[in-house]
This record gives C-alpha cells, structure tokens and sequence, in this order.
C-alpha cells in the first residue's frame, strides 16, 4: 500500500500503540462473565466460529447489566488486516458498554495466510452467531451496528454496504449502523504496496478483485445509516477517501456524516480520537435506538 511509510513520527505512534497490548487468556468456546464497574459484564474469549471453519475464532462480549434487549455494536480492529488484536479495540468497547450497548469485540484471520474475502466471511459469521443468540445474550437483533477502524472499518463497510446481488451478501450478517474511522473505502489506488496486494493475492491493480474489495464501490440507496471518522492530517489513508465515500453515501440518499479532525493523523486519530468517539456513540443512540427507523430499514425481519 504506498501511503504506509512515512518516517519517524509515524514509527513513534505505532510503537506507542503497540505498547498498549494486554496480556490475555487462553479462549474458550464458553466462558464465565466478569464484572465490572457495575455497568457491564465481560465474557472474554468466546469462540464465535464452528468446528469446520479453517482457524477457530474468538471475541470478548460486554453485556449492560440493565435489562433488555439492547442494541449492539460488532468491532473490528485495524492492522492492514495482518496484525494487531481485539485488544486495541478495549477502550472503545467499554465506552459503549458503559452507554448500554452490546459490544462483540472480535478477532479475524490475518492476511497473507487468509486472503480476501476471508475476513469479510469471518466478521459475517460474528454478525451472524451475535444474532442467533440475541436471545442469550439480551440483543435486539433487529438493531446490531459495526464500527471499526482502518482495516477494521474497511471490514465493517464491507459486510454494511454489499448488495444483496453479489455472492458475498449475507442477509442474516445485515448491519444496521456502521461507523467506520480512517476506512480505506477504495483500494484500487494501493496496488504498488505489500499490504494491499497481500490482502487481496495480486498487485495487478487492474485485476477486478480491487474494485470487489473497495466499500466504495458497494454503496446504494438500501444501505445503513453511516458515520465515517478521519484525521485531516492522515498520510496512510487519506482523507479524500472519506469525503468521497460520504459523497457517495449522499448522492445514494444513504444518512450518513463525516467527522474530520484537522490535527490529527492515521495513528493519532485512533490513540487520540478527539471526540470521534463521542459522536459515534450519539449516531448509534440516534440510529440504534428508534425501533421505528430499523423497522423499515429491515423490512420484514
């Protein structure tokens, strides 16, 4: 991808990022929540993925102690879809849970050893056993958003915005909200680079996988309610691709808003939101929480 090296700074950020990793548990298919601060219980590593899928697949889910159902968020983290883990995404789930929502904070398999649409499949199935077990777990399961950032919200968009005639729509993985920050919503620009080309199997930016895996590409009118994040300043994914996407989210009668931080870069704009995360919190409650716009948005689920 040739916008993922840009000197020193940069370098300092990701390893400050990567500082915060936690330490986490062996996962197992079931286990015992925990408590915390009196708001929300969390269920760590709950295997999402059946037996025969090819690499068994685990998430952390946050339960709001007041009764339900609740609305739901499904988060992905970023990593140029190699790397990095649901850990990153902690803060963020516990915000929401603390706000009453649902959080499914997952892992996915990690290019190059699993291509494209790999992921894609990986965040269906979460979206798909999340709903199944609404019940369970005190989930509307006519109301489940997803938000993620960089790969994490290229995923997202992915499994938000496919149409329903292409071959890797999965009604019963329908989203209902997304917030995508710093998405790369277009990849046809990113052939020249290893991240890219590793994720999709060729730097042939001409080969029709790039369009297939380009969110942007996938927008139409039936899509859901969409929020897309970015810093001002980001040299990795830059922010044309936000103001396009939302462009094309409005030509589409899609609501949709764009939030833009002039100060802040790729790196920095997901250590140091700058009230990214407040707002994505308010355009869930505005999109998650009224029973009568998921209603029509879902038809006759």
């Amino acid at each position: 991808m040739k916008c993922f090296q840009h000197g020193p700074l940069l370098m300092l950020l990701v390893v400050s990022l990567a500082s915060c990793a936690t330490h986490r548990p062996p996962e197992r298919a079931g286990a015992e929540p925990v408590l915390r601060q009196q708001t929300y219980t969390l269920t760590p590593g709950l295997v999402y993925t059946p037996g025969d899928w090819p690499q068994a697949l685990a998430a952390d889910l946050y339960r709001p102690q007041a009764a339900g159902p609740h609305p739901a968020v499904v988060l992905i983290h970023g990593g140029g879809w190699t790397r990095r883990s649901r850990d990153d995404m902690t803060p963020l789930a516990e915000q929401l849970a603390s706000h009453g929502y649902v959080v499914f904070n997952i892992s996915y398999r990690f290019a190059p050893a699993y291509r494209f649409p790999a992921q894609v499949h990986d965040v269906q199935q979460a979206v798909r056993w999340l709903r199944r077990r609404a019940a369970t777990y005190d989930v509307d399961p006519h109301r489940i958003g997803g938000m993620g950032y960089s790969s994490g919200a290229h995923l997202a968009a992915m499994v938000g915005l496919l149409d329903p005639e292409d071959s890797l729509y999965d009604g019963e993985a329908r989203l209902q909200a997304l917030v995508l920050g710093g998405a790369p919503m277009d990849l046809r620009d990113y052939s020249s680079g290893d991240l890219v080309s590793d994720f999709l199997g060729t730097a042939d930016g001409n080969d029709p996988v790039y369009r297939r895996a380009s969110p942007v590409t996938h927008v139409s009118a039936d899509d859901p309610p969409t929020l897309l994040y970015h810093g001002g300043l980001d040299l990795l994914v830059r922010p044309r691709y936000a103001r396009a996407a939302y462009a094309a989210l409005q030509a589409a009668q899609v609501p949709a808003e764009l939030y833009i931080h002039p100060l802040r870069e790729h790196v920095s704009m997901f250590v140091w939101g700058g009230g990214a995360e407040a707002a994505a919190v308010a355009f869930f409650d505005r999109h998650l929480r009224s029973p009568a716009v998921t209603a029509v948005r879902d038809g006759a689920e």
